[in-house]
């Protein structure tokens, strides 16, 4: 099945994609504001991918999508992305989307999505998707958009974008470094984010990326507290329960409904490593009922049902007094209250 993902097929709306980017001085005649930033994510998020930087593309496409939540080809890009960073999870969220946007493409879609399903562990889901997109392989619209993909001249190799002062007048302020590092060899050091609670068995903290910045530029971060989660018989590792959340306060984003229904990753989704030797999943795998935690949400719209914490596992800090003081600190220094 794995062999489905040869087809080129599947990854042909990326090429599609990338001509789009080609054509942007057309649409930069028109804009008023908020499409240069968006053309300009869109343009770093192509260059990203042509120089193998998938983790900035993927982020890249994330706010694009932050803007035009409804564009397919953003999903797409994304999936693309995320594929190559191994996060099929995130792969099976945007060819949802990008399948709900535009049902007409389900097919062409369909082989990618499959895949993805199919490294979570949703077989029973993955085998009808995979059968559809070698059906779609074979298929004269198939075989048409193919030839259409190998006529298309070339693409240049940087984008066209609108000139360097229309970007420098319309960009955020420059960040300045977190100057708080989440973890240091010395977790009791007053440096240290020495108030997160974890045991000895957990990866290790102090990784690549993952930084207090990096979770303080999620889409919304909220104080909120666990009521408890729906049971199931199907909760795994890889498949983790449905929490129950109740929001007592938004630090940043737009309005939720209190009632927060989040995806309680047990994984941080920075590792590769698999399932914990002797790992089950029981009541002692979730918080204290009622407890406080700050909750930093990755993109503030629900995938099946659910809102994603940033990078997993990693996006839920307890609320204690000092951890609060920190988060504040750096939504001030960010200017994102």
């Amino acid at each position: 099945m794995l062999k489905v993902r040869q087809l080129p097929v599947f990854k042909v709306s990326l090429v599609m994609l990338s001509l789009g980017f080609s054509l942007m001085p057309a649409a930069f005649a028109q804009d008023e504001g908020p499409s240069v930033t968006l053309m300009k994510y869109v343009g770093k998020a192509h260059e990203a991918m042509k120089g193998g930087r998938n983790q900035e593309a993927r982020d890249e496409f994330r706010k694009a999508i932050g803007l035009s939540p409804k564009t397919v080809d953003y999903y797409i890009g994304l999936s693309n992305a995320c594929s190559q960073l191994k996060e099929y999870d995130q792969v099976a969220f945007a060819l949802q989307k990008a399948i709900e946007l535009s049902p007409s493409q389900k097919d062409e879609f369909a082989g990618d999505y499959g895949e993805a399903l199919f490294h979570l562990g949703r077989y029973d889901e993955a085998v009808p998707y995979l059968k559809s997109g070698l059906r779609y392989a074979d298929s004269p619209a198939a075989k048409a958009r193919r030839t259409a993909i190998a006529a298309m001249p070339e693409i240049p190799s940087t984008p066209s974008l609108p000139p360097e002062s229309v970007l420098r007048a319309t960009a955020p302020p420059e960040e300045k470094k977190d100057p708080i590092p989440l973890a240091t060899n010395d977790p009791s050091s007053p440096a240290g984010w020495h108030s997160i609670q974890r045991k000895a068995a957990d990866v290790d903290l102090n990784k690549a990326g993952q930084t207090m910045a990096g979770l303080i530029r999620s889409e919304g971060v909220v104080i909120a507290d666990y009521q408890g989660y729906e049971k199931s018989p199907n909760i795994t590792f890889f498949h983790p329960p449905k929490a129950k959340f109740h929001i007592t306060k938004i630090l940043k984003g737009p309005p939720l409904n209190k009632d927060l229904p989040l995806r309680f990753e047990f994984k941080d989704r920075s590792t590769t490593a698999g399932v914990p030797e002797g790992w089950k999943f029981g009541e002692d795998k979730m918080p204290a009922k009622n407890s406080q935690w700050i909750v930093f949400i990755e993109w503030c719209h629900p995938r099946d049902g659910m809102f994603d914490t940033y990078e997993g596992s990693f996006g839920r800090l307890p609320a204690t007094e000092e951890n609060l003081n920190k988060v504040y600190a750096l939504l001030e220094q960010h200017s994102n209250r």
